[in-house]
């Protein structure tokens, strides 16, 4: 046989071949490589054979070099060895162990891979028992445990972030030159997991080192990446025995190390929190139910019905709705149900401990957040104060502050513990609240040293806060009560509200809610009691909810906001109710939400608390229907402004928030209603039976009336958004005025004056408008105007009349919208309103409807179109003339106050809508028209102070609306189109008589304001122009406001009224007509221009005995009128008719004119006197004889006034009348021509020239009734005609001889006439008179009757020589006495 120390080097060249280092499959040296390595196997097999002792000892010194190659070779035969043939080894199997444990503690992982498939290979042949195994076992665990490729699951967890276990190490990206490694580690991971795995399912040997040492390789916390292998292989080996039918027990006098049950129970339970990760958590679950024997009998029951309900739970699990705070409410909820059943303090408290170990163990916040609620649970179910004191410390102790996850746990375990020790946590509280407020000075210094370690401090107080806030939470009711100045102290709050990171400020607010839900909570058990403090931590709030100065929106800001909106929906719920003033400042802060720029990126939690909040405000409004529909309205209004923004997504905002507002309120006062919104065929009504047996819904107390939801003003504030250009918005609107038709429907009839057709009408009115709502969602085609047509329609069916009314007063805000296709639509919808309801409109809505059009169209000029278009319609489909008269009453308010115009539309836009439109213009025209002829000059009030003349004692104004309907008229005409050329020529007669007339009446207003005047005369011009007569234009074009501001104005009238009769003759007879009725008005100035413009037409009236007949009569009428330009201008028109040829009203005419010629008017006698001549030429005998005497006396005195034209005028008349002197009355009228004769001598020689012929015309017509044919001669020269000079004094000489020869007892009549002219007031006059009497006198040759005279004339022309200021009648009263005393020393001799 051959030595062995000669095979030794043999043996050490095998021993290099003998680890396979090709694998598998790479390339085709595997096979050759695979054959060496089988046949260097097959030597040592051989060798092993004949010499057993020298091989074992040979390779257990090899494998102590420090060789790889020859260990691994060593491990591979090893292996192979043991394999093939365990019995010959079996005795020295401890050495072989001792030999493997020296090589656990190689890093290698070629060599760590090869020990552990020895292990396996040892363990299946037996060459392990109990006291060598563990540290087999461990390594293979120790193994297994290598750091995971698997990517955790419990990123998608939405309520978990992602975090790695404590225990694991992170997973990173390998580089190239790692990647061999990596692989190498997962490749022995591998192998020690199926190694285990085979131990633990097909060895039935490996049973007695496996069991129990696997439940210690449960806690190691290095080991956790293993324990779904142990979890796997502890399974196993429990199946193992209950299938023989032993029991699961642990004798731990036969073990050390193992842990005790509640170590297990504390460590599985950990174990539990990430079943998202791997299939642990299922595991686990299933060892706690096999371990169930180890632990007390009540927990194993309690396990029995919970553990599969967790299974169950987490066996379907969706990562995408996952959320890992239920599943640890889960945990906890398993934990405190199984304390809860065992009743044994010792177990819990030593429970508690093992719990606390773990605080050693992880650092990661996530696990220990669940072991602090873990420790809570447990303190809860226990009685000891002196521990729950301890480990309440501990747990203070071992919690990082600066982490909010951490911090939340440890606060909702000292709720879980308050929960039944409240004064012990309290006190604690108040200890670490004492400890940080010595440290006040300290916190203040450090803002200017050490900014960043104000952080540290914030942590605590937030801590604090979340500690106190749970400690309200989980505190009982009564508790809480008497505890609340604790809970809420000023010292506390002081502290904590001036917290400045963010995370901090979260705690607080989470805090300030636990506080609020913990009275809420209380209220609901009985025990009611205010919060105190609680507007104090509302302006907490509102400060948090303020926008940030860079108007930025971080993740944790946005999160803090999110926090402080549900705190204070919180806080608004309890008692003290809120005051207005602070639901305001709530409201406003709470409101700035909506304006949060679409560049930060909101989040939708924070409208979905905003809306929780508004409905929490809705909630506590009252307890009545009444009280909360009055608090939505508010609301409401409020989002108004936000669903009418020109943002889009503040109106998606508003629009979102006002939509669930109104599905909580319908669904809090109509609790029979379907939530989610559906109406008419789509109702799905709660029956009676199913409302007892919720609990009782709201009784009868609850609806409101019909009148506080406002229906009409809500749907018109949100028919604009039914036109929106997003059609997200477009959807949404319809889905609230679907709502708000269908809470109307709700409310029942009081009197139930509904019949069955109409309640049918309005449920099929309700379901066309949800199916209209249902078919828009999601289309963008561009048909919304029909859409908001058929909604139109559909709400008209359900709206009253007051609704109706609402909606369109409400129209301002509507129309307005700045987004220009909305307010179009809503100027369409409104126009349909108009056309369909605008028939049962009263005048009094009427008149705020159209005052809010003309507002809106005043904020909003590029849409006053649109606007006006409204108007228009409202005009047109309800009472016109109410909307003329707001028109009017716009004009009134832009004379007024310059600051309304920005209130309203510019009068003059409001003014051409009406006028260009169609079936509007004439009408408006006409109302213009009609205001004008009817509004005073000055306001009635004023009027009433006393007459127009008073107007400085009393100051007067003037009446805005008659000026506004001027300007109106001045625009109508100004900017004439077709439509009003049509309108205007359709009522040429009204308009041009109320314009003439309205100059009268301005007369009255002149002395206070000419600006009433110029805006007439430019009236009037337009008005020319309109009507293209430029003749008319002219009249006042160049000195107009001169003429009629002027005494003779209504010569101007008149000329207006000529010109515009003979451009349009077929008009005069209209515009008589409507004239001579204005003879009858009450202002003198009005009535004279009635007067003036009839004067000026009846130069062109046709010749119709029946307007003529009515014409003379008005005229005639008036003639006596209190106005002398009245009745100056009324003779004159009946004279300019005479004149015309129109003879048939002479005697009319006449007698007018003799009843004037006495007028105390000189200008009103001028006018009769003037008119008499031309009159007397066309009157009949029959008309003049028998006023023959009085024309002649009313002549007479005329004949001395001091107008030249009447002086003229008489004596023309009284040549004209003598004609008619024959018959009887000769006689007398012939003594009143002597009687007259000398004054018509006195004046041939008159200044004036008309006067002076007047009289030649006189004397020449008079003269053949003298029958003295020397006279007739006389006045018949050619020297008395018109334009030859006469000599005067021969022809008084000449005319008194015959005179006296012809009528020499006419002598006494004549010289008392001459007397009488020494008066008059024109010298030329005295010195005629005077030359006549003393050549009279000169020729009577009876001394009788010259003795008679000569003292009486003697004297006078005495006084008339020495006092007259005239040089003429001195001489001719000088050169008269010569004659009188010539001829009386002729008598005398």
């Amino acid at each position: 046989m051959i030595d062995f120390l000669a095979l030794s080097p043999v043996l050490n060249m095998l021993l290099l071949k003998a680890y396979l280092t090709v694998k598998k499959g790479s390339n085709s040296a595997y096979s050759a490589q695979m054959k060496n390595h089988n046949e260097v196997l097959r030597c040592f097999v051989t060798i092993r054979e004949a010499y057993p002792s020298e091989i074992f000892d040979f390779l257990l010194h090899q494998l102590r070099t420090r060789e790889e190659y020859v260990q691994l070779g060593v491990l591979s035969v090893w292996k192979h060895l043991i394999f093939r043939q365990s019995e010959p080894w079996l005795n020295r199997r401890g050495e072989i162990a001792e030999a493997v444990n020296y090589l656990l503690r190689k890093q290698d992982l070629k060599l760590k891979k090869s020990i552990a498939e020895l292990i396996v290979c040892m363990a299946s042949s037996g060459y392990l028992n109990k006291t060598t195994s563990e540290a087999c076992i461990e390594f293979l665990v120790k193994q297994c445990a290598l750091a995971s490729t698997r990517k955790r699951l419990s990123e998608a967890s939405s309520a978990v972030p992602e975090k790695p276990k404590a225990t694991e190490m992170p997973v990173s990206i390998p580089a190239k030159k790692e990647l061999g490694g990596q692989l190498r580690s997962l490749e022995l991971r591998r192998v020690c997991e199926t190694g285990l795995l085979l131990l633990a399912g097909t060895v039935p040997a490996a049973e007695v080192i496996l069991w129990p040492f696997l439940l210690k390789m449960l806690m190691p916390v290095e080991y956790t990446a293993a324990l779904d292998t142990v979890c796997k292989c502890i399974t196993e080996v429990l199946k193992h025995k209950r299938s023989r039918g032993e029991k699961v027990s642990i004798d731990y006098s036969m073990t050390s190390n193992i842990p005790e049950p509640e170590e297990l129970f504390a460590r599985l339970l950990l174990l539990l929190q990430y079943p998202l990760d791997t299939e642990l958590a299922s595991r686990v679950l299933t060892i706690l139910d096999d371990l169930g024997p180890i632990f007390p009998t009540a927990i194993v029951l309690l396990w029995e019905e919970e553990i599969p309900k967790l299974k169950a739970y987490i066996s379907n699990i969706d990562v995408a709705s996952w959320q890992q705070i239920v599943w640890e409410d889960m945990i906890i909820h398993l934990l405190s149900d199984a304390l809860g059943v065992v009743h044994d303090p010792e177990w819990i408290m030593s429970f508690g401990n093992a719990l606390a170990t773990h605080y050693n163990l992880y650092d990661d916040n996530q696990q220990i957040s669940l072991l602090h609620r873990c420790m809570g649970t447990v303190l809860q179910k226990t009685d000891n104060e002196v521990y729950v004191q301890r480990m309440i410390t501990l747990m203070y102790q071992r919690s990082d502050v600066s982490n909010k996850i951490n911090r939340g746990g440890l606060a909702t375990a000292m709720g879980l513990v308050a929960s039944a020790h409240l004064d012990t946590v309290l006190a604690k509280l108040r200890r670490i609240l004492d400890n940080h407020k010595r440290n006040g000075f300290l916190r203040f210094v450090l803002h200017f040293v050490k900014p960043q370690k104000i952080r540290a401090v914030d942590n605590v107080f937030a801590t604090l806060a979340l500690m106190y806030g749970y400690t309200a939470s989980y505190a009982p009711s009564s508790g809480i009560e008497a505890r609340i100045e604790i809970l809420v102290g000023s010292d506390m709050l002081k502290g904590f509200l001036k917290v400045k990171a963010q995370a901090s400020k979260q705690a607080v607010l989470s805090a300030i809610n636990l506080l609020g839900q913990a009275v809420i909570k209380a209220a609901k058990n009985g025990t009611v009691f205010p919060l105190k403090k609680r507007d104090i931590m509302l302006n907490y709030i509102i400060s948090l909810m303020e926008k940030d100065e860079k108007n930025s929106l971080d993740i944790e800001l946005q999160h803090t906001q999110e926090m402080a909106l549900d705190a204070c929906a919180t806080l608004v719920s309890v008692n003290p109710k809120l005051t207005s003033k602070m639901r305001d400042s709530v409201l406003q802060a709470a409101f700035g939400f909506f304006t949060l720029p679409m560049s930060l990126a909101v989040s939708d939690t924070l409208f979905t608390n905003l809306t929780r909040f508004l409905c929490t405000i809705l909630l506590t409004s009252g307890d009545d229907g009444k009280s909360r529909a009055m608090q939505l309205q508010f609301l409401l209004k409020r989002l108004d402004e936000f669903a009418s923004s020109s943002m889009e997504y503040e109106r998606e905002r508003a629009v979102r928030t006002v939509l669930a507002l109104l599905q909580y309120y319908r669904a809090l006062c109509f609790p029979g209603s379907c939530y989610v919104g559906c109406t008419g065929s789509y109702m799905h009504l709660r029956s009676s039976s199913d409302t007892d047996q919720s609990g009782g819904a709201a009784g009868p107390a609850l609806l409101p009336p019909r009148e506080a939801l406002r229906l009409g003003e809500r749907i018109v504030a949100f028919l604009p958004r039914c036109t929106d250009v997003s059609p997200v918005i477009r959807i949404l609107a319809g889905q609230i005025i679907t709502i708000l038709c269908n809470m109307v429907m709700l409310i029942p009839d009081p009197a139930g004056a509904k019949s069955t057709d109409d309640s049918i009408e309005l449920s099929l009115a309700i379901t066309a408008l949800q199916d209209l709502t249902d078919s828009t969602k999601g289309k963008t085609d561009g048909s919304e105007v029909n859409v908001l047509q058929r909604v139109v329609d559909a709400v008209l069916n359900l709206l009253n009349y007051t609704e109706v009314v609402a909606a369109l007063k409400g129209c301002k805000i509507a129309v307005c919208d700045k987004v220009l296709q909305s307010a179009q639509g809503a100027m369409s919808a409104l126009t349909q309103i108009i056309y369909s309801r605008g028939s049962q409109l009263r005048e009094g809505d009427i008149c705020k409807i159209a005052r809010n059009l003309f507002e809106a169209a005043a904020i909003d000029c590029d849409r006053h179109q649109g606007i006006l278009a409204v108007v228009c319609s409202l005009a047109e489909h309800s009472v016109a003339k109410v909307v003329f008269s707001e028109i009017i009453t716009a004009g009134e308010i832009e004379l007024v106050d310059d600051l309304d115009k920005r209130k309203l539309c510019r009068f003059e836009k409001i003014i051409l809508a009406i006028s260009h439109h169609e079936k509007l213009s004439l009408i408006f025209l006409e109302y213009v028209v009609d205001i004008l002829d009817h509004a005073p000059v000055f306001k009635e009030d004023d009027a009433e102070k006393g007459n127009i003349s008073d107007h400085l004692t009393f100051p007067m104004s003037l009446c805005q609306r008659s000026q506004a309907a001027t300007l109106a008229l001045q625009e109508i005409l100004r900017g004439a189109n077709d439509t009003v050329k049509q309108a205007v020529n359709q009522c040429y007669p009204r308009v041009l008589c109320c314009l003439l007339l309205r100059i009268g009446s301005i007369q009255e207003s002149i002395s206070i304001d000419m600006q009433p005047l110029r805006d007439m005369i430019t009236t009037i011009h337009v008005f020319s122009e309109t009507v293209e007569n430029d003749d008319m234009g002219k009249v006042l074009f160049t000195d107009g406001e001169q003429r009629l501001s002027g005494e003779r104005w209504t010569e101007a009238v008149e000329e207006v009224a000529s010109n515009s009769a003979r451009e349009k003759p077929e008009e005069v007879t209209n515009m008589c007509t409507l004239l001579w009725p204005a003879l009858e008005r009450q202002h003198d100035c009005q009535r004279a221009a009635a007067a003036a413009a009839l004067s000026g037409l009846v130069q062109h009236c046709e010749n119709t005995s029946i307007l003529l007949g009515s014409l003379v009569e008005a005229l005639t009428a008036h003639t006596s009128d209190e106005s002398s330009t009245v009745r100056l201008l009324c003779v004159r028109s009946l004279v300019q008719m005479i004149k015309r040829g129109v003879t048939a009203f002479v005697p009319e005419a006449l007698n007018v004119i003799v009843a004037l010629l006495e007028d105390k008017e000189d200008e009103v006698a001028n006018a009769a006197v003037c008119g008499l001549s031309p009159v007397i030429q066309v009157a009949s005998a029959e008309v003049v004889y028998p006023m023959l005497l009085n024309l002649c006396l009313r002549l007479s005195i005329l004949q001395t006034r001091h107008l030249e034209s009447t002086r003229a005028a008489a004596f023309e008349a009284l040549g004209s009348v003598s004609k008619f002197a024959t018959g009887v009355q000769l006689g007398t009228f012939m003594e009143q021509i002597h009687k007259i004769l000398p004054r018509l001598v006195f004046h041939v020689n008159d200044e004036a020239p008309s006067v002076s012929l007047a009289c030649k015309n006189a004397l020449r017509s008079i003269s053949p009734l003298l029958h003295a044919q020397d006279i007739r001669a006389l006045v018949n020269l050619r020297t008395f005609e018109f334009g030859r000079s006469m000599e005067y004094d021969d022809f008084v000489k000449e005319f008194v001889k015959h005179l006296v020869l012809q009528f020499r007892d006419k002598v006494d009549i004549y010289v008392s006439c001459a007397i009488q002219a020494f008066e008059s007031p024109w010298p030329v006059i005295q010195a005629n008179s005077a030359y006549f009497v003393g050549c009279l006198l000169s020729r009577v040759r009876d001394a009788v009757s010259v003795a008679h005279y000569v003292p009486q004339v003697s004297n006078l022309l005495m006084k008339m020589t020495t006092s007259s200021p005239s040089a003429l009648v001195r001489a001719k009263s000088t050169l008269a006495l010569s004659q009188i005393m010539n001829e009386m020393e002729v008598l005398n001799t």
